[in-house]
């Protein structure tokens, strides 16, 4: 079996969602949000390992425990950047040739399918995420004004997970660190090094909740979901 690890950064506190508590641990659905991303790892035979990087140990344990889950989790100090807390998870993740996911806590409602292309496709060419063309007429803008109109064909809008071997990884993050350099997601440090990185095609379903409009999406999406494996049940979250 094809197996994987995935790293989950969930010490962010969330401040577009206005709210007190961290957004993973927002009630979705009947349960925290974290939760639901933890289901979808778990109901995976390939996932080896689960690393949660969190800014409170206490209260990731307890969910953790809540979920009764079959794949093992360690938990790793979270840092003050994502970029921190990946790196912090990287450090636990195994032999170098291991691949592993990185995933973000608020994207819930990723499907199996999903995760198991981007693990192929990193097995496949070394590095990869899930991502999604843009549809829209996207605009360069500058100071409240136009600059120009992209070509929306190249243009794709990254999600997670995103995926390589954990020592390929190790390699970028401390190549970052040692640059300072600072990227809003965890290939485009693969990118700096001049390595490929393999996109798969994703799904605007496979939201990342950041504001309270986002969680009444994914709340629609979850229902949804769950409807369809009642009334079909060979199908399951795929």
């Amino acid at each position: 079996m094809n197996q994987f690890t995935v790293c989950i950064p969930a010490a962010g506190i969330g401040r577009r969602m206005q709210s007190d508590t961290p957004k993973q641990y927002l009630h979705l659905h009947g349960r925290p949000l974290l939760a639901h991303t933890l289901d979808v790892f778990d109901a995976m035979p390939e996932c080896a390992a689960i690393v949660l990087a969190v800014d409170d140990e206490t209260a990731a344990r307890r969910l953790v425990d809540s979920c009764a889950l079959r794949v093992p989790v360690r938990i790793v100090p979270g840092g003050p950047r994502r970029q921190d807390s990946v790196a912090n998870a990287l450090t636990v993740c195994g032999e170098d040739d291991t691949i592993v996911l990185v995933h973000d806590a608020a994207r819930p409602c990723v499907t199996r399918d999903q995760v198991r292309a981007v693990a192929d496709a990193a097995r496949t060419y070394g590095a990869a995420l899930l991502a999604l063309p843009a549809r829209d007429t996207i605009k360069e803008v500058h100071a409240g004004l136009v600059r120009e109109t992209l070509d929306r064909t190249v243009i794709w809008q990254a999600q997670t997970p995103q995926a390589a071997r954990a020592g390929l990884f190790r390699i970028a993050f401390a190549e970052a660190k040692g640059k300072g350099i600072e990227a809003t997601d965890d290939v485009s440090l693969l990118e700096a090094m001049d390595i490929p990185v393999h996109v798969v095609e994703g799904s605007p379903m496979n939201i990342k909740v950041t504001t309270p409009d986002d969680l009444v999406v994914a709340e629609a999406i979850l229902k949804l979901r769950l409807t369809e494996n009642e009334t079909r049940p060979d199908r399951g979250n795929a």
